[in-house]
């Protein structure tokens, strides 16, 4: 009987543990594998930690101010009442006190696990734990607060320390949540148990740590100099560091107005900071989560492309990945074709194809990161103007058509001070919705710089080379596409020239050789045939012919100086296919590789590459000028090394020949 008694139950706990681990599937720390749940993994404790200090703060001034204050009938400049605070109960400033160490500590812990202080197993689940106590006080002692000891009106009404604790609860409740959904992602095995941020994303929650700070202690010395409530101070700190300057509070007193001097301007070089982190951090989230993808969809869509546009099933030939090459046991894809006897100006023309298809997809992708950032964040500053205006109208006694009047003029940092936040409600939120939504319309300003502004710029460029300020020859090559006109008005200068005492006949200037683009920094643009004429320095190494390789070596020593003056410029300089060609055979003369095996990549460096392959140096994310610096800094390695290993070899075959030399000195001597 007890056989089965016990029987079921083992039974139940076996198929509890398959259970639990068909469902949960927590990877190690050093576990270095593929990750997704992006926003889980990577914005998610990013949010909780710049929002932890925020909520501090609400708590904080839930703490030190009473919840309560009694209306005195008359209003101040600002046009709120003038109030008179009353004394808590002793019960509800303990329980205030507990949930501000509470959410405290599991800031604390967040920032434990942030730092790897503390395992992510045990700092996450405390600081859920420690966020959710603080939420149930605050919901708890509001409530009570409510029912046992509201305010009798008309003349006594909550306080703004009682709105701050409602948002203190709101922010810790949400923070839990999202938190948690860390932890499920964690225990799903989406990411291994750490925070995977950057060093800029660090310096972000140091920057808006710092940026709270600086308000509470804005607070506390407008409070004492300026002789107004701690809320009141701090909306004053607010307003000042966010230049909205409504002017509802200003200091009276030449002692205030003098803080106000180096407070505005530290507090305005914090928040740039933290606006600046903000915009880097969300760029870095699209580019690796969306742009990225976007490329590599558009890439494959290309390479289907290409194949359905075969003859044949299979198009085998158009398969030009570094692993296929390997076992063809080919150096490269114009080496490939080269071997089925192809013709080499017909597989520069498909590397050109493929080229140029590459360098499409980018200039598409270049407008598709533009505006879909531009469209993400009127995206965002749309939500956060309208359901900000929705709070205001509910709070304050205007219109929606005024409250949205007020919020736009807030984003935009205008501050005319016709409309402000005078309840004790509207205020304390007017300090969240604020430091949320400023930044918001900062990036939308940055974002319509990067397309709406740049359009603008381009066309007025365009309009003065075309009227006020045209570029040298730009008529010229307008007037090229009529022949008529242009043979006239060729005929017309070589007359003026004949009578002014010039040659007859086309100048230097007009056949090139003087254009910037022709210079030996920007070499001529070339046909295909042209570079398909030259020799293939790119299948030979350097212990061919000893004046090609010298020579060779000047040109890579001169391509290098080139490339380094692109860098230097930082301006993101994209080449042309005739310039990665001579780059192209620059990188290759070196290659050490014996019998004409392809290496994709050596002891030195990547050698080869397919343009719309996965190892295109389009989608690196170094600069061209970046990439093809470090392609050439390999090869003059792989060529000095090779000078070297051959200086070796003479020296150990001419050994002999010198020792038997001095054997004859010595036997004459």
């Amino acid at each position: 009987m007890n056989e089965d008694k016990v029987e079921p139950r083992s039974t139940e706990k076996k198929s509890l543990g398959k259970w639990v681990q068909s469902h949960f599937h927590p990877r190690p720390a050093d576990d270095d594998g593929p990750q997704d749940w992006w926003v889980a993994s990577t914005a998610i404790p990013l949010i909780a930690a710049t929002s932890a200090p925020l909520a501090n703060l609400m708590s904080i001034i839930a703490l030190v101010m009473p919840w309560k204050s009694k209306l005195l009938g008359r209003t101040d400049s600002s046009g709120a009442q003038v109030q008179e605070l009353m004394r808590d109960p002793r019960w509800c400033i303990a329980l205030n006190a507990t949930s501000l160490a509470c959410g405290i500590a599991g800031n604390i812990f967040l920032l434990f696990n942030f730092t790897r202080t503390m395992r992510y197993i045990i700092a996450l689940p405390a600081s859920i734990i420690l966020w959710c106590l603080s939420t149930a006080i605050l919901i708890g002692i509001t409530a009570a607060t409510h029912i046992y000891d509201s305010p009798v009106p008309p003349d006594e009404t909550y306080s703004q320390a009682y709105w701050s604790a409602v948002i203190a609860a709101a922010l810790y409740f949400l923070l839990t949540v999202i938190l948690m959904i860390n932890m499920w992602g964690y225990v799903r095995g989406h990411y291994p148990q750490y925070f995977a941020l950057t060093d800029g994303q660090r310096t972000l929650i140091l920057q808006t740590t710092a940026f709270v700070v600086w308000l509470l202690i804005g607070a506390a010395i407008f409070h004492a100099v300026i002789d107004i409530s701690f809320a009141d101070a701090l909306y004053f700190s607010d307003v000042t560091i966010l230049t909205l300057g409504y002017g509802d509070i200003t200091p009276p007193t030449s002692v205030g107005k003098g803080l106000v001097f180096p407070y505005a301007v530290m507090g305005i070089i914090i928040l740039g900071l933290v606006v600046g982190s903000i915009h880097d951090f969300a760029r870095e989230l699209q580019y690796d989560n969306v742009v990225r993808k976007h490329v590599e969809r558009k890439r494959q869509a290309t390479i289907q492309h290409s194949i359905s546009l075969e003859p044949g099933s299979e198009a085998p030939h158009l398969d030009f990945t570094p692993k296929n090459l390997r076992k063809s046991g080919k150096r490269s894809t114009i080496d490939a074709f080269s071997l089925v006897g192809r013709p080499k100006v017909l597989i520069m023309r498909e590397e050109k194809d493929r080229f140029d298809a590459m360098r499409a997809i980018q200039y598409e992708t270049v407008l598709f990161r533009r505006w879909y950032n531009l469209v993400l964040s009127l995206i965002m500053f749309g939500i956060v103007w309208t359901c900000g205006a929705v709070v205001f109208w509910k709070l304050e006694d205007i219109t929606y058509f005024d409250a949205l009047y007020f919020g736009f003029c807030s984003l935009l940092t205008i501050g005319y001070g016709d409309f402000t936040p005078t309840t004790n409600a509207s205020r304390p939120f007017f300090i969240v919705w604020s430091l949320i939504s400023i930044p918001t319309m900062t990036v939308l300003i940055s974002e319509m710089s990067d397309t709406i502004v740049l359009a603008f710029k381009h066309a007025t460029s365009v309009f003065a080379d075309w009227t006020v300020l045209p570029h040298s020859g730009k008529y010229r090559k307008f007037l090229r596409r009529f022949p008529t006109i242009y043979a006239a008005l060729q005929r017309r200068e070589e007359k003026r020239r004949v009578a002014q005492g010039f040659h007859v006949g086309v100048d230097d200037a007009e056949n090139g050789t003087s254009h910037p683009h022709n210079s030996s920094e920007h070499p001529p643009a070339r046909s295909i045939e042209e570079l398909a004429s030259e020799p293939d320095t790119a299948s030979g190494n350097a212990s061919g012919a000893a004046s090609s390789g010298f020579q060779l070596a000047q040109q890579l020593a001169y391509a290098i100086q080139r490339t380094t003056k692109d860098v230097v410029a930082g301006d993101p300089k994209r080449y042309s296919y005739e310039e990665w060609v001579a780059f192209t055979r620059l990188i290759r003369f070196t290659d050490p590789s014996p019998d004409r095996v392809e290496i994709h990549e050596d002891d030195y460096g990547i050698l080869n590459w397919d343009w719309i392959g996965k190892t295109s140096p389009m989608l690196a994310t170094e600069t061209e000028p970046e990439w093809v610096l470090n392609r050439l800094c390999e090869s003059l390695i792989r060529y000095i090394d090779i000078q070297a290993r051959n200086a070796s070899t003479t020296r150990d075959e001419d050994e002999p020949t010198l020792r038997k030399q001095r054997e004859i000195r010595f036997e004459d001597e």
